[in-house]
């Protein structure tokens, strides 16, 4: 996807919302490792395990690691999102309930 899209807070702080450039697509998974980010909420690991699995199975993902959010209710804290960008590759983010 090139150029800039509008990326909207879902946390209603409208200073927050800024253009920003997407990051570039991996052209393929296989031997990456995938960050699962998961809210707390009821059944978000179990959903999040079984998107693994299929990342896996389907393409060829070489690892998986899940994070957990403080609380669901709140963004994820700046230290967690710097662990996510330092041991992973790309991220999944799962709601659970």
């Amino acid at each position: 996807m090139a150029g800039r899209e509008r990326l909207l807070d879902p946390t209603g702080d409208s200073d927050r919302a800024v253009d920003t450039t997407l990051a570039p697509r991996p052209r393929t998974l296989r031997g990456l490792t995938v960050g699962l980010l998961e809210n707390t909420k009821p059944n978000a690991a179990a959903t999040l395990s079984a998107v693994a699995r299929e990342l896996r199975r389907l393409h060829g993902v070489r690892a998986s690691v899940m994070f957990t959010k403080s609380y669901f209710g709140t963004p994820a804290e700046e230290s967690l999102i710097q662990r996510i960008l330092h041991n992973c590759d790309f991220a999944v983010a799962g709601i659970g309930d």
